[in-house]
């Protein structure tokens, strides 16, 4: 892990997370006009309403502008590359445009590719799901379809299956920023042996 980087990251989320943080998409847009009039006219989280991805962005301008918004590796991309939109994102290319977020902000972060999926998406064995599973009280997470992780249970699925997603509304900046600190501070980590995230200081749990 680069913890110079992922300080950096850390940095820029809690300073313009309020306005410019949603997991539901690399780099985006919300989905409705209104939605932008609560958000950048008012104090609503941007985290809570969904955005669609931005399709193409002109090569060197700026990779955020004053509507967009984006996720854990859309920020680590946009400090990456000073803020300036790369070559790959002129292009409307979904599949090229994920490659090229998960690869960037895996390489600035130094993270493996597991360790990346399990922070960037919201099935698998993602790190917020697994932070329901063992630190129910802790933040205020919920999951799509079955809103808490006993509700899940209960039809009989595990936090690790992969029909099981996390509502990205319910990862607010505060959330992203408490949960990077923790990676970077090495109590948590993103992905063990079984690919799945696990304690690596369980003493620092509070």
């Amino acid at each position: 892990m680069n913890k110079e980087n992922m300080q950096k990251v850390i940095d820029a989320i809690k300073f313009d997370g309020q306005k410019k943080f949603n997991m539901s998409a690399f780099i985006g847009k919300l989905l409705q006009d209104n939605w932008e009039k609560y958000v950048f006219e008012g104090d609503e989280l941007a985290s809570k309403y969904p955005a669609g991805r931005v399709l193409r962005i002109d090569e060197g301008t700026d990779i955020f502008n004053c509507t967009s918004m984006g996720c854990i590796a859309g920020f680590a991309t946009a400090i990456a590359n000073e803020w300036k939109a790369p070559k790959w994102l002129s292009v409307d290319n979904h599949s090229e445009q994920m490659n090229g977020f998960e690869q960037t902000s895996n390489n600035f972060l130094g993270l493996t590719y597991q360790e990346g999926k399990n922070l960037y998406y919201g099935d698998d064995n993602c790190i917020w799901k697994w932070l329901m599973e063992n630190e129910p009280e802790r933040y205020d997470l919920s999951l799509e379809d079955y809103g808490s992780m006993d509700n899940a249970n209960e039809e009989g699925i595990d936090w690790w299956e992969s029909e099981l997603t996390i509502d990205f509304a319910s990862i607010d900046y505060l959330t992203a920023v408490d949960v990077l600190t923790r990676i970077m501070n090495e109590e948590i980590g993103l992905a063990d042996i079984n690919n799945a995230p696990y304690y690596i200081n369980k003493e620092e749990v509070v």
